[in-house]
């Protein structure tokens, strides 16, 4: 039982030394046919709703998207009049959900060391005679399930939803034209959308012009 137990610690301080918290997220683009194919010289403004108007947290949200799409050749300005593209996003986390999880629990199923010990009677015509005894027996120990572990976990679902319009062409045809959407979810314990942001950022707006679906894996201490 010491050994199995030992085993179990050893491969469990591995693990935990070598993984940080991870972010799996969801998650969905959709490039027009209308997006520039160079964006190198771009400019882009962000129009925040009123509700976001003044946030730090939105801000905070707005600079790391920034930083991406800098990396791809736009330049951020504050200049709507001006400004070639613009940028709007919403982002949040829905109530909580109740999970429940079993795991098995390993152990040692049987074998291993054994003592016994007792004391023996004989009986006969000068009387009665008895001695004790004592012994140990080894058989090779055997390891299984021998048990469930039941864990209870309040899961929330975290999302990012952005789009990119084209505002000289949205003043022209006096409406606006989207040439870009991106959509993004993730589901884990935090029930705040600020400590996985970076990573649902990143995962949408690194690949800005990747059409389609996928799952997007990050380590929260690399994003």
């Amino acid at each position: 039982m010491r050994i199995w137990g030992s085993v179990l610690c050893a491969l469990l301080a591995v693990t935990v030394a070598g993984c940080a918290p991870k972010v799996r997220t969801d998650v969905n683009r959709f490039p027009s046919t209308s997006l520039p194919t160079n964006l190198e010289g771009k400019t882009f403004v962000f129009m925040p709703t009123d509700k976001q108007q003044g946030s730090l947290e939105y801000e905070s949200h707005a600079a790391a998207i920034a930083t991406f799409l800098e990396k791809q050749g736009l330049h951020r300005t504050n200049d709507e009049k001006t400004a070639d593209d613009a940028v709007a996003f919403s982002y949040g986390q829905s109530g909580g959900r109740t999970e429940t999880h079993s795991s098995p629990l390993y152990g040692q199923t049987g074998g291993g060391t054994s003592y016994t010990s007792g004391t023996g009677y004989a009986y006969g015509s000068g009387g009665t005679a008895y001695g004790s005894y004592s012994g140990t027996t080894y058989t090779q120990p055997t390891y299984g399930v021998v048990g469930t572990s039941t864990e209870t976990r309040t899961v929330y679902t975290r999302f990012l939803d952005a789009e990119i319009y084209d505002m000289r062409r949205s003043v022209v045809e006096n409406k606006l034209i989207r040439v870009w959407e991106g959509k993004s979810m993730s589901s884990g314990t935090s029930s705040s959308f600020a400590p996985v942001s970076k990573c649902m950022i990143r995962a949408v707006f690194e690949n800005l012009r990747k059409a389609g679906s996928e799952q997007v894996d990050a380590q929260v201490d690399q994003c």
